[in-house]
């Protein structure tokens, strides 16, 4: 009898065959590698019950001027602050306040709870809210507070859907109505047409107009940190301003660019807003004063074009003094100089722009990101990140061609870990994960149906991520999926159990965990050879904290070995689990 150890290195390997893999793992689900060993993710919970409206593509969290972490939300239809720990207000801008309607805007229908209501050139979308105020009873109703616009008939006219029906054919609502509209929506899904991204994956150049039609992109937000406030960008809009003690709505900052791609806020408290006048340009306002937007000898305000790639994607403050703007295509480096110029813009790299307006975050004083190609980081340059080769070419394979623009990112502050979201192909929202380990650079896999998310508790490095649903949760406490088993699964690659002239029987196995809680499934599968098209054996063990081993009898060359953790309260984390083998009969 002999003791095979299983002392495999950290990280998943995707990009070999299953023999040339072997000693590695090639799977999992919920694991991450810490001081390299494989360990199951905390759980996590759902943590108001309050759900958002619409999908939500941008999130934030900032420390007020009370020493409290707030977070804020945009999704396609409305923004988002969340308060407290238990409060979540929608601070979604007015697009117009106190509009009066005329006389008699609301025609409604006996028996019927749908109001038409007029309005001249009211500028309205469906999915949009309206609240009244002023109104008398028309038909039996009074139309006051907030509605939701379900359909627009024309420019001067749309329905809401009151909560009790008319009781008489009238037209009424009487002289002082007025109208406070809430900023249109926007898209949650790009819509599909001509121009840039239509086609497939890698027809043309990445970047490159098609002469097919014009894609109209879904909503995201550019969340920051301004002060202790909240600056805010929906994508396609202008600049807004919340101020927690102040603002029951977040305010559009006067003379702000009145449509942006993108926007942040760099170091030195200068507002960038990208793809303004032009697809490629940047501009931001004189110092510390987000309402002066106009270049003069006087202020620091600025325009500038850049000239690589087709659009702008978005950008970061990375340490002070520099920051960095992608394109589609490449990426660039504001250097501040404080002269006339203010910045000085270089190109850092191409073939390395951004994927997604979200496909970035920030750890230490370094940039990491997805682009079409791979996985980058800039450290003084444009570098890839060490052993991106493991899992790169997996991950362009899986995901959705459709759906690049909806990838995000994450700093894991916790587990010091790097970790992007995407759609895999045929999902609509982003449902898989690849992360990085920032302590060794080894590559994890998953699944996770979270579709935009922020650091929320420094001091701990829980997250508040976004299901697709609307409900936010609390990430990396306790143990469980909100209530339910967390189920985290680990596969070792095929691993050769002898030169090959005989058969192996594995006779037992001995685990060994660090820390285990709840029961473990191990499950042994053997193949005669490597591209065998079936399994030659197979068998499963479930074993308890503490039990010291497991008899088996499974026989073949290679094998692999999964562990599964399903079960409320369920962790473990691995040591070195070792098998018992005994050669078998020879081979004719």
């Amino acid at each position: 009898m002999t003791l095979l150890p299983l002392d495999i290195p950290p990280g998943i390997v995707k990009i070999d065959s299953p023999n040339a893999a072997k000693g590695r793992y090639t799977d999992s689900d919920k694991i991450r590698f810490i001081r390299g060993r494989p360990e199951k993710w905390r759980g996590w919970q759902k943590i108001i019950p309050d759900q958002m409206l619409g999908r939500a593509r941008g999130a934030v969290s900032w420390t007020n001027r009370f020493g409290n972490t707030n977070a804020a939300f945009g999704t396609n239809r409305r923004l988002y602050a969340f308060i407290g720990g238990d409060t979540l207000e929608n601070i979604t801008p007015m697009r117009a306040t106190g509009v009066s309607l005329g006389a008699d805007p609301f025609e409604v229908e006996e028996d019927s709870t749908i109001v038409r209501v007029t309005h001249v050139e009211h500028g309205a979308d469906a999915g949009a809210f309206v609240t009244f105020s002023g109104a008398v009873s028309v038909g039996g109703i009074t139309v006051d507070g907030e509605y939701e616009i379900i359909e627009v008939i024309d420019a001067d006219t749309y329905t809401i859907e009151h909560s009790t029906p008319a009781n008489a054919n009238a037209t009424g609502g009487g002289n002082s109505v007025r109208a406070d509209y809430e900023l249109n929506p926007g898209q949650p899904d790009t819509a599909s047409g001509h121009g840039w991204g239509a086609g497939s994956w890698g027809e043309g150049t990445w970047g490159t107009e098609r002469d097919t039609g014009i894609d109209i992109d879904f909503r995201y937000w550019s969340l920051q940190e301004y002060g202790n406030e909240l600056m805010a960008s929906p994508s396609g809009g202008s600049l807004y301003l919340w101020e927690q003690q102040t603002d029951d709505r977040a305010e559009h900052v006067t003379n702000a660019p009145a449509s942006a791609r993108a926007m942040f806020v760099t170091g030195e408290r200068f507002v960038f807003m990208l793809g303004t006048t032009s697809p490629m340009t940047v501009q931001w306002p004189d110092q510390d004063d987000p309402t002066d937007w106009t270049p003069t000898a006087a202020n620091t305000a600025n325009v500038r074009t850049l000239q690589v790639g087709s659009r702008l994607m978005n950008g970061v403050a990375l340490v002070d003094g520099v920051s960095l703007v992608w394109t589609d295509i490449g990426v660039y480096v504001f250097q501040y100089t404080g002269t006339d110029l203010v910045y000085d813009s270089r190109l850092a790299g191409t073939s390395c722009g951004l994927i997604g307006q979200h496909a970035f975050t920030k750890a230490s004083g370094v940039a990491f990101w997805m682009s079409p190609q791979g996985f980058h980081m800039y450290v003084g340059g444009v570098q890839v990140i060490p052993n991106a080769e493991d899992v790169r070419a997996w991950v362009f394979r899986d995901i959705d061609p459709e759906q690049v623009l909806k990838t995000w990112c994450i700093y894991d502050q916790r587990n010091h870990q790097v970790r992007w979201h995407y759609c895999s192909r045929g999902a609509t929202e982003p449902n898989r994960y690849v992360d990085v380990s920032l302590h060794d650079f080894s590559w994890t896999i998953g699944t996770l149906d979270r579709i935009t998310g922020t650091l929320y508790r420094p001091s701990t490095g829980s997250s508040l991520l976004v299901s697709h649903d609307g409900y936010i949760y609390e990430h990396d406490i306790g143990t469980d999926a909100d209530g339910q088993p967390l189920r985290a699964t680990l596969t070792f690659g095929l691993y050769a159990l002898t030169r090959g002239e005989r058969n192996v029987d594995i006779m037992g196995l001995i685990p060994d965990c660090e820390r285990q809680s709840g029961y473990l499934k191990y499950t042994i599968f053997t193949k005669d050879w490597p591209n065998s098209p079936g399994i030659l054996d197979v068998q499963s063990v479930t074993l308890a904290p503490g039990d010291p081993e497991a008899n088996l009898r499974v026989c073949g060359r290679f094998f692999s070995m999964e562990i599964e953790s399903n079960q409320i309260g369920g962790d473990f984390r691995l040591g070195i689990p070792h098998l018992e083998v005994a050669p078998a009969g020879m081979r004719l």
